[in-house]
């Protein structure tokens, strides 16, 4: 049995992490969002497909791009 791959970081400073191996790292993935405010992309096939941040990071980013939270 081998071991699940760990999260790599890249060069913009986002970690990847294929989604296959997501679900039995998920608890470390949302401490190192919260404790290191480290985005984790979960990738398939090697492509981005969607980003694990803080609330307080899609706060911001909302903001910045001057749109409102869905309801």
């Amino acid at each position: 049995m081998t071991d699940a791959p760990k999260p790599e970081l890249k060069p913009d400073g986002v970690q990847e992490l294929p989604l296959t191996h997501a679900r039995a790292q998920l608890t470390t993935l949302i401490e190192d969002a919260r404790e290191r405010d480290l985005v984790t992309a979960l990738t398939v096939r090697g492509r981005r497909r969607i980003c694990l941040v803080t609330p307080e990071f899609y706060e911001r980013a909302l903001k910045a791009l001057g749109e409102q939270p869905a309801s």
